[in-house]
């Protein structure tokens, strides 16, 4: 299987790493905002999003608990055999209830979120749906009672870079720059 972030690496620098960090730790920040807290000019903070966002590396969207209207989660975990795990990953992709879907070097080869409405149509989803997969081989539920922590605010994103205090060294650089400016 195909390692997801090969060649990432080289698509992202450290401007682009800033604007990731700038939208998990608030996703409605202005692309304005965002320039001026990193001091870029609006139109570079909007061709870089523009770029993150056709490259599949951010999406930036609404999260809600579904503990929290009324529905039920759960956390799946797929053993598959006798066929790709990347064809499974494909048809579980496909199915409206569920949420996530990634390939895992573990006892799980695919873990899955799912959401439904109550226990019942999770049960269908399980039971039947995903059992009806070629190549499944076992399943295993983990029904979400409470979410008490779910942020994309967290340490270790990554490595400190030189431009990472750049707030507190903002008189040392020029307060916009122009996207001709950046490689």
């Amino acid at each position: 299987m195909d390692r997801a972030n090969d060649g990432q690496d080289q698509l992202l620098d450290d401007a682009d790493r800033d604007i990731i960090d700038q939208l998990r730790m608030n996703g409605r920040l202005s692309f304005a905002e965002i320039g001026r807290r990193l001091g870029y000019t609006e139109p570079t903070i909007r061709q870089r999003y523009n770029r993150l966002v056709a490259l599949n590396i951010i999406h930036v969207v609404g999260m809600y608990d579904e503990t929290k209207i009324g529905g039920i989660a759960a956390h799946v975990g797929v053993r598959v055999s006798e066929v790709p795990v990347a064809q499974v990953a494909a048809q579980l992709a496909d199915h409206p209830q569920i949420k996530y879907v990634a390939c895992a070097l573990s006892y799980y080869d695919i873990i899955l979120d799912v959401v439904a409405i109550d226990s019942k149509a999770l049960g269908r989803i399980v039971l039947e749906d995903l059992r009806r997969i070629r190549g499944i081989s076992e399943v295993e539920t983990l029904t979400v009672l409470d979410v008490r922590k779910d942020t994309y605010v967290w340490q270790g994103f990554r490595e400190p870079s030189p431009r990472s205090n750049i707030r507190q060294n903002r008189e040392k650089l020029p307060q916009t720059r122009d996207v001709s400016q950046i490689t």
